[in-house]
């Protein structure tokens, strides 16, 4: 039976980096402002891409991705604030639902953080789930959470957007600026996801310190549990 081709999506270097120096058989490509890595991780095929901070950002190497390359599924990886009671830097989440969090058509009948004519919220796919949990047995570098993550063009480090988040969202475990962004392109263009990020500050009045000095950390946590995930015998989507 073929391996699955596996897309894995950063925004920023420190988020990857750990994942380009175990890539194999490195082949390099360039779509506009995009830089793409093809090779192997432990014999799993798989496409690295720096997509650039924000969802406009993530959306389009989201679409280039599936559109040039045709993966199996996609797997957006990095770093996070944590929002969710007891979460530590540097624990891993796995993102199960999506959702934006900057949003608000709610003047037209729809949820907080929908988009027009979309789900309030997006799914990652069931066996990209399970999968993380097998892998999620196996890693020792943190703790691993599952549950809500939500995304916006904006980096949270106030106790004021903290509290907002957390209020309109009741379940938010993290928020980052990217995820919800590459669940809607995927969602539209039919393409199985999952999101994993790793936990680098707690979205208040220290965040902006925390994330610098913990950004590393993270993305290096975040990485090891998508190699973990890739790894655990996954079947073709």
């Amino acid at each position: 039976m073929p391996k699955p081709l596996i897309a894995i999506i950063a925004a920023m270097q420190p988020e990857l980096d750990y994942l380009l120096e175990q890539l194999d058989n490195r082949q390099d490509s360039v779509a506009g402002a995009v830089h793409f890595h093809r090779g192997e991780i432990k014999g799993v095929q798989v496409i690295l891409a720096l997509s650039g901070i924000g969802k406009v950002n993530a959306a389009l190497t989201t679409s280039i991705i599936i559109e040039r390359f045709m993966p199996d599924y996609i797997i957006n990886t990095g770093s996070a604030g944590g929002l969710k009671g007891g979460i530590q830097i540097g624990d891993v989440v796995v993102g199960n639902e999506v959702a934006h969090h900057d949003v608000d058509v709610t003047a037209f009948g729809y949820v907080l953080g929908q988009v027009p004519q979309l789900p309030p919220r997006f799914f990652s796919n069931q066996h990209l789930i399970d999968a993380a949990k097998q892998a999620a047995q196996v890693f020792t570098g943190a703790r691993i959470h599952t549950g809500l993550i939500v995304s916006g063009d904006q980096f949270i480090g106030t106790a004021e957007q903290n509290r907002f988040i957390k209020e309109k969202f009741v379940d938010v475990v993290a928020v980052e600026m990217e995820a919800a962004a590459i669940a809607q392109t995927c969602y539209q263009l039919n393409t199985p996801f999952v999101i994993i990020r790793a936990i680098s500050d707690n979205g208040d009045a220290n965040a902006s310190i925390s994330f610098d000095q913990f950004l590393q950390q993270a993305g290096r946590n975040s990485a090891q549990m998508v190699i973990n995930l890739i790894t655990s015998n996954l079947k073709m989507s």
